[in-house]
């Protein structure tokens, strides 16, 4: 008798459990496709879970049997107080509306919820059954409105916006009102290394209907510093929920930094705690070392006494209280071949590549043997070398020259600049170079625009004025040289005039440097500038004077040998003339 009444208590206070098992929220009108967007949610709002395998959720002529496990295999237990999402087995509802993860997503046998899909006109009656068919809920809901769910709220079923796996309280639409939320999408908050790293950024409506929403991005170092920008959306109309393109930033290794989102909405949000999101994520890589380090010393290993040459060097400045690294060629008793340049890095844990220009000596009096020498680089507690060879002499720096005034140079406590090479005549149609010297000497970057043109009068025959202009951010307690590409592709021979202009920091007043500049189809040397190499090589690239001493330069023994014979052959003819006369 008493296994009797056990039993008939435990069948009773299963169908209790049952019928703690409601229909919560019905979506009959999606704005998309209605067969793949339609969906119920029901709720278990008893003390213990349940299992729905098998049971019945259909209209008033037909019913389907609910299955689980095709999302991610979670099955058919809804938990106490916990919420299920039922759709058909093809549907869209998880890709266009905002469903909680905590959700059991269960689903139908078809494609569309009840025989012919959710009424909307005129509404519909939905019925819940156990798998011993026992009516466990009824539902009766109007006509539907687009894009807005009948949820229970309080005990009475409100048009409403959707909430698929959330609580219905606050949902009621508010008329003229909305609430948007954003997230950011990420697969962790700690990368293994810099390439591992990507985000997206989604926008979900709360409730509400749709309106047009701005997003805004940023990601910064954890000293505040800006480091990246996005706009994942600029008022795009958003219905539901919509996911950003994934962003692959390329960051530094071995920090952390804090990543923000932001929304604002053309409707009037009624919750804006939501419209941010912020993360503190962190890319691993390998640790920074603390030790400097200077390496990969560019060169073509190759060039003639009296070049410029341009040298690469990536610099890495670790734990030091150090800023300077200086360049410079010796022999191998360490006899200077040229003086030294100087590059600044006063940032530490930072990496930079820099081309820095170095002087080899004329040696017009043959004072050096044509030799292997090593280029040297020292500073931060580190140093390095390459070996090159130099041979030969650059011949049009080796002649008797006057003196003249050295090239225009602008220079103030924070900021230098100058023409180190441009071509002191060109030709109409043909390209030539402007190579210009920029030197920074604040402990801050400068936002710099530099361009150049060739013009008379009021005419540009350039093209147009600003047509090569470059834009960069001079870095601090740099030098940096910038290449300025120009072709005057048809023009009368004469004299003209070429500018150089400088905007600093976005100035209202350009800095400029104006030199004269002829156009003739004779090939001319250089004008009192620097030998730069166009190519990042050790090319030969011939200027007029350089090398000066005392007003006269040396000339080579080549060249004395020529005029020597000059003079022979000259003192030559004049004596066999002599004779000739004197014969007759």
């Amino acid at each position: 008798m008493n296994k009797i009444i056990f039993v008939i208590v435990f069948i009773f206070l299963i169908k209790v459990s049952y019928a703690n098992v409601i229909i919560n929220e019905i979506m009959a009108d999606p704005i998309d496709d209605e067969d793949l967007n339609e969906w119920l949610e029901i709720y278990n709002n008893g003390s213990i879970a349940v299992n729905v395998s098998g049971w019945l959720i259909g209209g008033d002529n037909d019913n389907k049997s609910i299955e689980g496990g095709l999302y991610n295999g979670e099955g058919t237990i809804i938990p106490s107080n916990g919420f299920a999402i039922i759709t058909d087995d093809e549907t869209r509802v998880y890709n266009n509306f905002n469903v909680s993860d905590g959700a059991i997503r269960l689903y139908l046998n078809g494609s569309t919820i009840t025989e012919n899909g959710l009424k909307n006109d005129g509404g519909d009656t939905i019925y819940l059954y156990d798998n011993n068919k026992n009516l466990i809920d009824k539902v009766t809901y109007n006509s539907t409105t687009e894009d807005l769910s009948w949820a229970f709220v309080n005990g009475s079923f409100f048009l409403s916006s959707p909430t698929s796996g959330f609580n219905n309280n606050g949902s009621i639409l508010a008329e003229g009102g909305c609430d948007f939320q954003v997230e950011f999408i990420l697969a962790s908050d700690v990368f293994e290394n810099s390439s591992a790293f990507n985000f997206k950024v989604r926008v979900s409506k709360v409730k509400g209907t749709t309106t047009n929403v701005t997003a805004k991005a940023s990601i910064k170092d954890l000293f505040g510093t800006l480091i990246k920008e996005y706009s994942p959306f600029t008022n795009e109309s958003i219905t539901r929920q919509q996911t950003s393109a994934e962003f692959t930033p390329n960051l530094d290794e071995g920090k952390s930094y804090e990543m923000n989102a932001n929304i604002t909405t053309q409707c009037t949000d009624s919750s804006p705690d939501n419209n941010f999101d912020t993360r503190i994520i962190t890319i691993k890589g390998a640790p920074l070392p603390k030790e400097s380090s200077l390496q990969d010393l560019g060169t073509d290993k190759k060039a003639k006494f009296g070049q410029i040459i341009r040298v690469r060097a990536n610099v890495y400045k670790g734990d030091t209280a150090k800023n300077s690294v200086v360049l410079w060629i010796e022999d191998n008793k360490g006899g200077r071949l040229s003086k030294e340049s100087r590059i600044s890095m006063p940032e530490k844990f930072t990496s930079n590549s820099f081309t820095v220009p170095i002087q080899i000596k004329p040696n017009c009096n043959n004072e050096f043997d044509d030799d292997e020498y090593t280029i040297r680089i020292e500073g931060l507690d580190a140093e390095d070398e390459e070996e090159i060879e130099v041979e030969g002499i650059d011949t049009t720096i080796c002649r008797e020259i006057k003196v003249e005034a050295k090239a225009k140079t602008t220079s103030s406590k924070s900021f230098n600049y100058e023409i180190i090479e441009m071509p002191e005549s060109i030709n109409a149609g043909e390209k030539f170079e402007v190579i210009v010297r920029l030197d920074n000497n604040q402990d801050v970057g400068i936002p710099i625009k530099i361009w150049s043109y060739v013009y008379r009068g009021s005419k540009s025959y350039s093209g147009d004025r600003e047509e090569n202009k470059k834009e960069f951010l001079l870095k601090a307690r740099i030098s940096d040289i910038v290449e300025l590409s120009n072709i005057v592709p048809a023009a009368e021979d004469g004299d003209y005039k070429l500018k150089v202009v400088i905007n600093k920091d976005s100035q209202k007043t350009n800095n400029e440097i104006t030199e004269d500049i002829k156009i003739t189809n004779k090939k001319t040397g250089l004008k009192n500038k620097s030998d730069a190499n166009k190519n990042g090589n050790l090319e030969k690239n011939k200027i007029t004077q350089n090398a000066i001493k005392n007003a006269v330069s040396y000339e080579s023994s080549t060249e004395k040998a020529k005029e020597l014979i000059l003079i022979s052959l000259m003192v030559l003819s004049v004596i066999l003339n002599v004779i000739l006369i004197w014969r007759r």
